[in-house]
């Protein structure tokens, strides 16, 4: 006889046919579909208990505004939702044990879900969709008006269950062009905007060497260049390199910027005592050649490495690099002798506690305070350290008003990203930081966190 748990399901799943499997896994996706239900429905109710009021300020995604502010940009729902108080998404997102900015979306999405979307809300409180299908279209709708909202709630609710993302993404830029055709104009005119050029490292603890670069710009520019990386491939294919065709265009990139580290401009340009100079009918001569400066390579890592290991030159040592992760002490070194600029930076004692007595910290504060913190220090809050305001704990008193001296130190300050900081300057969230360097966080309704080294754990107060 098949044991069951107190809710009738199957303690042990190994002895289970493939109908009843599958019939579990219908019972699992209604229960997944109930506990998503019920996570927007009280973020909703939530936004009930927390109206935005001249006194609270408002919750918007840039920060928070200030008490007695109600004229925002934007709030977090999109256009014919409810303000929110300022500050009103941390203990939500504290309280699920996720990232503010992922608190601030599961609320947004309750907000243009009930008041945008009611129709699409309908099927989510009948478990006919999955609602993440849901927050997908509610997310793709937000900028848009009140009336293009409507439009898409109207057409997706008879299909979304049986639709994909394509079919949201149709209805989508149907109402763009419906309601939003100064969208699509803006976007051929402000194309350029989306240019860019982007180097992305892998997460830390996944750096194998690898790094991403992602490129957006002219077609016939980047088309040029990508001819350019794939002769450069074959020339490597012809000098002897068996990797293969995506591998050695990945190779181009670094021949090509080696051989522009050592280019003649001048070779640009020609000389400019070339009969074809004397030739041009403009008489302009070429200045390229004395106005070009070329970067020299320079390479800036932040290396955490035993004193031991750089001494006895252990190549299997593991040192870690800032933003990048474990890395052998053999790839750091490839990386620094392939830079023609390495600078050495003295080594900083993170035990040490030098203080000054004005407001703000030194360079070596600074660095010991982010180093030693490394993220932002509120609950589950991922946001770089070099990326964060260094917060007074005690809060800085001037000495000319009483202060006393020393009070920017390391002991003292702690890494807060900007909304945070303002999140703790409001008064509604306080901390401290313990002996061990990990922080109590207390915030309102009675819930504290505990912030370690190795991540948020929940206060339970007795």
């Amino acid at each position: 006889m098949l044991e069951v748990d107190a809710m009738g399901q199957p303690v042990v799943v190994e002895d289970l046919d493939p109908d009843w499997l599958l019939a579990l896994l219908d019972d699992a996706k209604i229960a997944a579909r109930v506990a998503e239900r019920s996570k927007l429905r009280l973020a909703a109710q939530w936004c009930v208990r927390h109206p935005a009021t001249a006194d609270t300020g408002v919750a918007t995604w840039a920060g928070d505004s200030l008490p007695g502010v109600l004229n925002v940009d934007e709030s977090l729902g999109g256009e014919g939702t409810p303000a929110v108080s300022a500050f009103a998404p941390e203990p939500v997102a504290a309280a699920l044990g996720v990232s503010t900015l992922t608190g601030m979306k599961l609320i947004a999405d309750a907000l243009d879900l009930q008041h945008r979307l009611p129709r699409i809300w309908r099927l989510v409180e009948d478990l006919a969709v999955d609602p993440w299908k849901a927050r997908q279209v509610a997310q793709a709708t937000h900028p848009l008006s009140r009336e293009a909202a409507a439009y898409v709630d109207a057409q997706l609710a008879p299909r979304l269950a049986s639709c994909g993302f394509a079919a949201i993404q149709t209805a989508v830029a149907m109402a763009i062009a419906k309601y939003h055709p100064e969208l699509l104009e803006q976007r051929e005119k402000q194309g350029r905007k989306g240019w860019h050029v982007t180097l992305r490292h892998p997460a830390p603890g996944d750096a194998d060497g690898t790094s991403y670069l992602d490129v957006a710009g002219d077609t016939l520019d980047l088309t040029a260049f990508h001819d350019l990386v794939c002769d450069q491939a074959a020339t490597l294919k012809a000098l002897g390199d068996t990797d293969d065709l995506e591998i050695r265009k990945a190779k181009a990139l670094g021949v090509i910027a080696a051989q522009q580290a050592t280019l003649d401009l001048g070779s640009l340009t020609g000389d400019s005592d070339s009969d074809d100079d004397a030739d041009d009918p403009t008489g302009v001569e070429p200045v390229a050649a004395t106005t070009a400066v070329l970067r020299r390579r320079q390479t800036v890592f932040y290396v955490h490495a035993s004193l031991a290991d750089l001494l006895h030159l252990d190549q299997d040592a593991v040192g870690e690099v800032e933003k990048l992760g474990p890395a052998t002490l053999t790839r750091i070194r490839d990386w620094l002798a392939r830079s023609e600029d390495v600078v050495i930076r003295p080594v900083l004692d993170l035990n040490r506690c030098p203080a000054v007595d004005g407001h703000d910290p030194s360079e070596e504060i600074r660095e010991i305070v982010i180093l030693r913190d490394g993220h932002c220090v509120f609950p589950w809050c991922a946001v770089d350290a070099r990326h964060t305001d260094l917060d007074h704990i005690e809060p800085y008193l001037p000495p000319d008003e009483g202060g006393p001296p020393g009070q920017t130190n390391p002991h003292n300050l702690a890494c807060l990203c900007r909304r945070h900081h303002r999140c703790k300057t409001s008064g509604r969230w306080r901390y401290r930081r313990r002996s061990d360097g990990s922080y109590e966080w207390h915030g309102p309704h009675g819930r504290s966190y505990l912030v370690t080294p190795l991540g948020t754990l929940e206060i339970h107060n007795n």
